[in-house]
């Protein structure tokens, strides 16, 4: 039903809230309505809200950007939630006026997956408590950042059994179960949504449903690495255990990948190491080295047996070794992967390649002069990250990896200048025949440094069976097609 504001009314909400404050929508003019404009416009009252809807510029400009820095949709409003009862309410409401809802977290994707242009952005930020539960398990809300979870844990000597590899202070709960993530505890535990007990989600429909792989599993598993299609996470379960209170880290160099690969492969197989990561570096001088960077877990009066854990590899160097404390170890590559400056463009590729193909696909990379390859220098040297993943290890279907036994993750941190469009357009082109020798090589795209790629492609990637069944998901929970624009995964094929 239409609203006008009395003047009784009128002078109420400028009291409480002021004259810009946002009191309803104009669905005939596609507008939001503040107090000032309520007196002349027929308008759909907003619901009542314990956070923020935000209409200002300086707001809906600071939230139409990510960490990719090539993408600038701006909302038309940002809702900064008080409580989860607020996202249903808003879900809610988008559904009646046709408005289309983008979920964020702090905006680590590249390719503007977290925007809408001229919908609702959820900035999900301002709902980020994490809560132990039980020596097994705790709660987190979607915009606590991986830092605070282990704020939270690692006093009570507990500890997630997977964090994110990198950025724990950048990194939200909700942002990482959407896309899927992995870290250093990867060829243990598989990714961050495999070690996931249960979730609380607001549907695109706007109901809040409690889901597990025992109850509602098929929500459960659509929502997981499903990129914000059918749901908001508003609470994660994460399983938690015994914490160790220190970490043995070792860096061993390699000058021949051959060895390099396969002692990465042994690693993973047999699990000596508890953490375990890689980087293949370029000296000025154009020389590649490459890197295994692994941790073993412990707490004294048990010490590693450093002997027994290096033998059989063949690398031709290693650092001093570094004993450091579990947290520090968490930490320790806080800023790895480059750091670009403000504003610079940035279409990072993430690929998983099937270990048989991977020396092969390496080529590819290794062999690019360093103005083509773009990527970005970390203490003054190219890097790009390469390792080892236990594909049986990965068991949330929306998060794709090859199927042979083992693969290879591979991370290109490329960036350009700002404003130099010829060479953003060139790594552009560069990335989209590196992922058409991906698929060709049987490898699958790690879904929010994938680029923007069409339904069709989405469709090949998820394969005919698992397509049919996230697409009949998104016409389940979110029939208007009101959650996350972009990516624009099933285009016009599931939209009422």
């Amino acid at each position: 039903m239409s609203t006008h504001l009395s003047r009784r009314q009128f002078s109420k909400w400028a009291a409480i809230a002021g004259a810009s404050a946002v009191v309803g929508f104009d669905p005939r003019n596609r507008s939001w309505v503040t107090v000032a404009q309520a007196q002349t416009h027929a308008f759909r009252e907003i619901p009542k809200l314990d956070g923020e809807l935000l209409l200002d510029e300086e707001s809906r400009r600071a939230i139409a950007t990510d960490q990719g820095n090539m993408f600038h949709r701006v909302p038309a409003a940002v809702l900064r939630p008080g409580s989860v009862q607020d996202i249903v309410a808003m879900v809610r409401y988008a559904n009646q006026h046709k408005l289309k809802v983008a979920i964020r977290g702090n905006g680590h994707s590249r390719y503007g997956q977290t925007q809408a242009e001229a919908g609702v952005v959820l900035d999900l930020r301002s709902l980020n408590a994490v809560r132990v539960r039980t020596p097994r398990s705790a709660d987190a809300q979607p915009g606590a950042f991986w830092s605070v979870v282990a704020d939270a844990t690692l006093p009570k000597g507990l500890t997630p059994r997977l964090f994110p590899g990198t950025c724990l202070k950048l990194i939200t709960v909700g942002g990482t179960l959407n896309a899927g993530g992995i870290g250093l505890m990867t060829p243990h535990y598989g990714a961050l949504v495999d070690n996931v007990t249960d979730l609380d989600v607001v549907t695109g429909d706007g109901r809040l449903v409690t889901c597990s792989p025992e109850h509602e599993s098929e929500l459960f598993e659509m929502v997981l690495a499903g990129q914000g299609q059918c749901g908001v996470i508003v609470r994660a379960g994460l399983p938690l255990m015994p914490a160790p209170t220190h970490v043995v880290h070792l860096e061993l160099t390699y000058n021949d990948l051959d060895a390099y690969l396969a002692d990465q492969l042994r690693l993973a197989r047999d699990g000596r190491f508890d953490g375990q990561r890689g980087q293949m570096l370029r000296d000025q001088s154009g020389t590649w080295r490459f890197v295994i960077e692994v941790g073993k877990f412990f707490t004294p009066p048990d010490e590693p047996n450093i002997r027994a854990l290096e033998a059989d590899l063949r690398f031709a160097s290693a650092a001093p070794l570094l004993r450091m404390t579990y947290r520090d170890y968490l930490f320790k590559l806080e800023t790895r992967g480059g750091v670009p400056g403000p504003g610079r463009p940035c279409p990072i590729i993430t690929m998983w390649i099937p270990a048989s193909a991977t020396r092969r696909y390496l080529d590819n990379v290794l062999s690019l002069s360093p103005e083509a390859s773009g990527l970005t220098p970390f203490q003054g040297v190219e890097q790009f990250g390469c390792y080892p993943l236990n594909s049986r290890r990965f068991t949330r279907p929306l998060f794709k990896v090859p199927s042979e036994e083992q693969a290879f993750a591979i991370w290109l941190f490329r960036s350009v200048k700002p404003g130099d469009e010829a060479a953003l357009s060139a790594l552009l082109a560069s990335n989209r025949e590196l992922l058409a020798k991906m698929t060709a090589a049987g490898g699958k795209r790690y879904a929010p440094y994938s680029m923007v790629i069409s339904p069709a492609e989405w469709q090949e990637h998820y394969g005919p069976q698992l397509w049919r069944r996230f697409s009949e998901a998104k016409r389940k929970y979110d029939p208007n097609h009101v959650l996350s624009p972009e990516p624009d995964i099933f285009g016009a094929a599931v939209r009422p």
